[in-house]
């Protein structure tokens, strides 16, 4: 396989060319590599994305919330980031688990 930037012969499986130092993944890779590995992604979408996993717990629900929206604000402001995906399911997630958590307290205060 040939690099993209200086055009000399590199091995098939190098993430990183060994002549000039520059990435050898696309601008345009594919949409599931994109989803799993987290290049050129917003910290906070990463963030949201493992709270909203957790927010199943019910406690880090507010967490995969907030972290949610300063990742969709921070995607939307600086746009060669990436995890918008990610961002919505930490709003999403976070939403409903801070919603049952709420149930759960004034539940809890009712007795």
């Amino acid at each position: 396989m040939k690099c993209a930037h200086c055009g000399r012969d590199i091995d098939n499986k190098a993430v990183i060319c060994v002549h000039c130092g520059k990435s050898i993944m696309q601008e345009n890779t594919d949409m599931i590599s994109r989803m799993l590995l987290p290049v050129g992604r917003s910290g906070y979408a990463i963030t949201a994305g493992y709270l909203a996993l957790f927010s199943v717990l019910i406690v880090p629900a507010p967490l995969a919330f907030i972290f949610g929206l300063l990742a969709y604000f921070d995607i939307k402001k600086n746009p060669q980031k990436h995890g918008l995906g990610r961002a919505w399911f930490g709003i999403i997630m976070g939403a409903l688990g801070t919603l049952i958590l709420l149930w759960f307290i004034f539940q809890i205060m009712m007795r």
